[in-house]
């Protein structure tokens, strides 16, 4: 039986690789996609593998993004995900006052502004799905991730209030707590910390990548509206488990 999808899935960050591998998972469960994508080279890649993107637009700005989808879907996001996530990592001491700006800006204040206005175009509807990408990280940073955990921990925090605060209006949010994955910056860090990590996992090893793909698309569909306000960890228990044993 397929997942039901009751309008677009708007893909935030969609130009990372997993944002690709999600939307094109999406697509064969049926869902009508379209991915927003911060840098050219992201958007290149949604086009080289047939996926929907938002074009450039004069207004970039976070609230113009509902009708940028609508423009493209004809219809404003049913479902929402946000991939987006930080570059900075680097140690919090040596940050220079303006990064932190930047961040607070960017990686905060942005997907704030982003998820009031995707929610608020939902309520007409009195429906929407909206789940956040999060990492273990946020439980468990390594040096340098403070900043990084730190905009993943207010991700969480954005999405499980709205969840409280519109349920009664038909939206519902969740977070997933991602492990290591062999993909973008993680293959990076697992060329030469594979060992450590499977070492890491309760299991020995990493998570299947499409068997992440597949339980968030599970978690997007309107079949797991029931999970609100929650943080689910799909971490194969990397955050569970204590550190050293």
């Amino acid at each position: 039986m397929r997942l039901t999808f009751r309008g677009p899935v708007l893909l935030s960050g969609g130009g990372c690789e997993l944002g690709r591998l999600l939307a094109a998972a999406l697509r064969a469960e049926g869902a009508q996609t379209c991915s927003d994508c911060r840098s050219e080279e992201g958007r290149a890649a949604c086009e080289a593998e047939g996926l929907t993107v938002l074009p450039p637009d004069s207004d970039m700005t976070p609230e113009r993004l509902p009708e940028r989808c609508r423009a493209v879907c004809g219809a404003y996001p049913a479902h929402f995900v946000d991939l987006r996530h930080s570059r900075r990592e680097v140690l919090l001491a040596g940050a220079a006052p303006e990064e932190l700006d930047r961040w607070a800006a960017e990686d905060m204040a942005d997907r704030a502004r982003t998820l009031r206005a995707v929610t608020r175009a939902m309520l007409g509807g009195r429906f929407g799905r909206c789940v956040f990408v999060s990492s273990a990280a946020t439980e468990r940073p390594a040096p340098g991730q403070t900043l990084y955990s730190a905009a993943k921990a207010a991700g969480e925090a954005l999405f499980r209030g709205t969840g409280i605060e519109l349920a009664g209006k038909g939206i519902t949010t969740c977070a997933a707590r991602l492990p290591w994955l062999p993909l973008g910056r993680g293959r990076i860090f697992l060329e030469t910390h594979e060992t450590d990590a499977q070492r890491a996992m309760p299991a020995g090893k990493l998570v299947d990548t499409d068997a992440v793909v597949q339980a968030l698309c599970w978690l997007i569909s309107a079949e797991a509206a029931v999970i609100n306000a929650a943080v689910i960890p799909l971490d194969g228990g990397l955050s569970s488990r204590k550190a050293g044993v």
